[in-house]
């Protein structure tokens, strides 16, 4: 695969930022690209003004990050100038219908032609508790032909309430934009890193009464959720929000466990989430793993399984971008992640979408033989 990755200094002159951040690129099939809200809308226009050609897709976030760092304050840009083939749209009302424009995926995924070592990469505005509603739409079309689904939900500086994707030019509030990109180089491996564990010795708890459409659970095992998540901290329910970031949920599927963030609790004494729990789903209280050691296991993992990888992307959550920077690890934790990935890129948002799964707090790497 070539391709190249650049950045600059988000500033108001647009076609400087852009240009400097593209200052490599020759003539891309694909440009990736993140940037905070501020000027996204002009420099989407402004990529496309400058490469018609190219698929160009992009978020918002909170930080862009890559092999040499992170940053709050970049646009951040690769253009892959060959070893892919790939197609792009966009999925409309994604809080209401997105399932009326599974037609768009179908095109897609018949421009390409070739299902094997192929995904779908996608990102989704924030705040309209449609990722699953998305994930459901594009696996409608890709889940029987062996093409999985990744991608995140659309970040910005935790303070604005808005957020923004971008497809050739176009920047969008309310929709998904996906990709479908098949990598002609060799397989595609998938990561999923989980920096909490289950609390020991602590039972699950079962989702007996859920407001799925709203995220809410208002009882678990019978008895109002947010009573249920107090008892198993074992501290009053008056002060629950202070275990909030630190204890998320895990919901239980078969072998695996996928974090669902606390968001807050409701008036009724009902617990909402940022992530959909289903009617008599298993959750386990969670608590801080060491992250550090866990990191350190995923970069072996990858170096066991892909030890020469042509490119990767990677899709971070902006709770673990915060405890990251909190605690001065962030920059340390990018260039880790470079020594075993290579040159990468990718962006922290508010959420992670995985094949079938939606969840929080989690960091997902996509490596490309």
């Amino acid at each position: 695969m070539n391709y190249h990755i650049g950045s600059s200094h988000v500033s108001s002159d647009i076609r400087a930022t852009v240009g400097e951040a593209c200052a490599g690129f020759n003539d891309p099939k694909l440009i990736l690209f993140w940037s905070p809200v501020d000027h996204f809308e002009e420099y989407a226009r402004e990529i496309k003004q400058r490469f018609p050609r190219s698929i160009s897709m992009g978020a918002t976030c909170i930080m862009s990050i890559n092999n040499k760092g992170a940053s709050k304050n970049e646009l951040l840009c690769v253009g892959i100038e060959s070893g892919i083939t790939c197609a792009a749209d966009v999925l409309d009302e994604v809080d209401r219908f997105p399932i009326k424009y599974s037609d768009r995926v179908e095109k897609c995924v018949k421009e390409v032609g070739n299902n094997r070592n192929t995904l779908c990469l996608e990102f989704t505005s924030a705040f309209l508790c449609a990722e699953e509603s998305v994930l459901a739409t594009l696996n409608s079309v890709l889940l029987p032909r062996g093409i999985p689904v990744v991608g995140g939900t659309a970040g910005n500086n935790a303070v604005e309430t808005i957020t923004k994707v971008a497809l050739n030019g176009i920047v969008r509030e309310r929709t998904s934009v996906f990709c479908i990109i098949h990598n002609e180089g060799g397989a595609i491996h998938f990561y999923r890193e989980n920096i909490y564990k289950p609390v020991p010795g602590m039972n699950d708890m079962i989702a007996t009464r859920v407001d799925i459409k709203n995220r809410v659970v208002k009882e678990y095992d019978h008895i109002p959720a947010a009573e249920a998540f107090s008892r198993a901290l074992g501290v009053p329910e008056s002060s629950i929000a202070t275990y909030f970031d630190t204890h998320p949920l895990g919901r239980v599927a078969g072998d695996e466990l996928f974090i669902t963030a606390n968001q807050e609790a409701t008036s009724d004494r009902g617990m909402s989430y940022h992530a959909r729990v289903y009617s008599n789903t298993r959750m386990k209280l969670l608590e801080p793993d060491d992250y550090r050691r866990v990191n350190k296991e995923t970069c072996e993992i990858i170096k066991k399984e892909c030890p020469s990888p042509s490119f990767a992307i990677m899709i971070h959550c902006l709770a673990r971008t915060l405890l990251f920077n909190n605690e001065g690890y962030m920059q340390e934790f990018a260039r880790l992640m470079g020594s075993v990935l290579g040159s990468y890129v990718g962006f922290s948002g508010y959420g992670e979408q995985l094949k079938q799964h939606h969840f929080n707090q989690t960091a997902i790497m996509v490596v490309f033989e």
